[in-house]
């Protein structure tokens, strides 16, 4: 079930910036700084 889940996620997280501009994909998202590569290149480290 956790296995389903992840992978439910993961194709989510993927789906989601298509279609986006470049602007849009690396245009802060919150205070800190963070943008979709960002939390892309997140998931991708934890993940491994």
């Amino acid at each position: 079930m956790l296995h389903d889940y992840r992978r439910t996620a993961r194709e989510a997280l993927l789906w989601k910036p298509e279609g986006l501009t470049e602007y849009d994909i690396r245009h802060p998202l919150t205070p800190t700084g963070t943008d979709l590569v960002g939390i892309v290149k997140h998931v991708a480290i934890v993940e491994r």
